[in-house]
């Protein structure tokens, strides 16, 4: 329904949380025209009272957005993550284009259900992994693709993001494995809010720009500070088809912020970045080369699908199904190791004036960055007493 001449016109699927960013990048934008949105709260939104009063269509569901007959080019799916497989392939089957936030899906079977909608109706599906996108990362797995740096030997990224009592009570499955409606979400800092840096590793892998490397294991240790449902803290050790190792430590249970920083360690270089800076990969001879920062332009994601809105019969993918699929393997075996809850002592309880709490483990950072040092597990450093013995997952 679009030619060259016309606005790609959009439709919004949840305006709160990670939501407003994308209504504030479409408002900066000339390319695509906001027509609609989909969300049973809007009041509760940052910008939600405004379109509210200027007469923007919003509907409570996608069944009556589309009884609505308003007609859309590209649906971008900011909902929670236990609605993203339903919403994504209902919007596909009504003939609309989707770029759905990431993660993909809370589960694998889910992935594979957005998989088959996007082959049977041939619709444009992208996932929303911001770092894929970005100039930087698209240059730097052109020169991976092409052999520059020689085989892959270890990957290691660790991100240290505290996270608040209020982070756990904004919603009702923050922190869950099953949200309250007993839908799976298995919500983490490896699924949800560090995810990105574990699904850059292995998208970078990937033998085409659209794929990531497949992982074959998983050794995990999954630790809790916090009164959750799941885990708040992980590290693990991947195997991949790619025949490289992908090490990543995450938590929310420290003082401050860290990270991300990575690590890629290649055959002829490695590739190093750290907390919004550039990408600089350094050669066995001393010569470097700078990638820029992959931050630069987080919302490249919604330029690319409205470009392939308007490709129609060429388009392409980046972040695809099959790519994103990779990190919800990570994912689901992960579910599959123990939690083990820091003993209280491990904890300290930082109370703030306006009634949040902070609970974190004060021995964390250390631990992370002498793991990622060493390239080991926690427990592999042997001086951990909260430490425990991986768990390894064999992914079919």
């Amino acid at each position: 329904m679009t030619d060259n001449s016309s606005n790609i016109k959009l439709l919004m699927v949840g305006i709160g949380g990670y939501g407003n960013r994308y209504l504030q990048s479409i408002s900066e934008q000339s390319e695509g025209t906001l027509t609609a949105i989909v969300d049973p709260m809007p009041e509760k939104a940052p910008l939600g009272p405004e379109l509210m009063a200027q007469g923007m269509p919003i509907f409570p569901s996608i069944q009556d957005f589309l009884a609505s007959g308003i007609e859309v080019d590209l649906a971008i799916v900011s909902s929670p993550i236990s609605f993203h497989a339903e919403q994504s392939c209902a919007l596909m089957k009504a003939g609309i284009d989707v770029l759905c936030e990431k993660p993909i899906a809370a589960t694998v079977e889910d992935a594979e259900q957005m998989r088959q909608t996007r082959d049977e109706t041939g619709r444009l599906l992208e996932i929303g992994y911001q770092w894929c996108f970005s100039e930087a990362i698209q240059d730097l797995k052109k020169d991976i693709i092409d052999g520059v740096f020689g085989a892959a030997k270890t990957l290691m990224t660790r991100v240290e993001w505290s996270r608040y009592s209020a982070y756990y009570s904004r919603n009702n499955w923050a922190g869950c494995i099953l949200n309250k409606q007993g839908q799976t979400v298995n919500d983490s800092p490896v699924g949800n809010a560090t995810a990105h840096y574990l699904n850059n590793m292995l998208y970078i892998l990937g033998e085409e720009i659209n794929q990531s490397t497949r992982p074959k294991s998983v050794s995990a240790e999954c630790y809790r500070a916090n009164p959750i449902e799941n885990y708040d803290t992980a590290c693990c050790r991947i195997k991949t088809e790619a025949a490289a190792d992908i090490l990543f430590y995450t938590t929310h249970a420290v003082p401050q912020d860290d990270g991300p920083v990575f690590k890629y360690i290649f055959e002829h270089a490695e590739i190093d970045y750290s907390n919004l800076g550039d990408i600089i990969a350094t050669f066995a001879d001393g010569r470097t080369k700078n990638y820029g920062n992959p931050d630069a332009d987080r919302m490249r994601k919604l330029a690319f699908c409205i470009r392939q809105c308007r490709a129609k019969n060429s388009r392409e993918s980046i972040c695809s199904v099959e790519s994103a699929t990779a990190l919800t393997l990570c994912v689901e075996a992960l579910q599959k190791v123990k939690v083990t809850n820091f003993d209280d002592a491990d904890i300290v309880k930082q109370e703030l004036e306006d009634g949040q709490s902070l609970l974190y483990v004060p021995s964390l950072p250390e631990a992370i960055h002498k793991s990622f040092e060493q390239q080991k597990l926690f427990s592999e450093l042997g001086e951990l007493a909260w430490a425990r013995t991986s768990s390894t997952v064999t992914i079919p």
